[in-house]
């Protein structure tokens, strides 16, 4: 019995240092893959909530002949450097939830500024289910828009975010609506974007 237990045979030091450098060349490849997924995962939120309000805007605007800008929601913005935390769009009390009348006469008059069609998303029909990673805003123009690119006179509108300060009143021919959000914390922001013409877009590809 001695004779056989001395000739069984096990693995040596080198072969574990090899299998445990594999699996750290394995992890080392794996995780960041996944970290990426999921990244692309969350940003899934900002396509489908634009391809909603594309929908209420273009619905609003059959209604009452005007697109309807809509202030920031929800309130926190996202900032550089720092990872956006889930927000809750019910919460309640909220501005944006609050179905506040427009000042004039109705939601399509005034010019340039006027604010008279500046409304909530409660006004325009969309509300969005639990939390929520980015921040939404419509913004009204005199040109029509292409999602990123802005109308034609203003290609540096890219990566910027509706403010929802913006409002041409009865002579809007356009909207664009923006989700923004910081994913993974770092230096850049994720902005995506739906308008009249074209459905959502990653403005920043590859940035989270």
């Amino acid at each position: 019995m001695f004779k056989s237990l001395r000739k069984q045979e096990g693995f040596t030091l080198i072969e574990l240092m090899i299998v445990v450098a594999i699996i750290g060349i394995l992890a080392a490849i794996a995780i960041p893959n996944f970290l990426q997924y999921q990244m692309k995962s969350r940003q899934s939120e900002a396509k489908t909530n634009l391809g909603a309000i594309k929908t209420s805007e273009v619905s609003w605007q059959g209604e009452r002949g005007c697109f309807l800008t809509v202030a920031l929601a929800p309130a926190n913005a996202p900032a550089a450097g720092t990872k956006t935390q889930p927000q809750n769009w019910n919460l309640a009390g909220s501005a944006w939830l609050i179905p506040t009348p427009a000042a004039g006469t109705g939601w399509c008059v005034g010019g340039a500024g006027a604010g008279v069609s500046l409304g909530t998303f409660a006004n325009l029909g969309f509300q969005a289910t639990g939390n929520v990673m980015y921040q939404y805003a419509t913004g009204t123009y005199a040109a029509s828009h292409t999602s990123c690119l802005g109308p034609t006179a203003a290609p540096a509108a890219l990566i910027t975010s509706e403010t929802g300060a913006v409002d041409v009143g009865p002579t809007a021919a356009g909207f664009r609506a923006t989700a923004v959000s910081n994913l993974d914390g770092d230096a850049n922001l994720s902005v995506w974007a739906s308008a009249d013409s074209t459905g959502a877009s990653d403005c920043v590809p590859g940035f989270f």
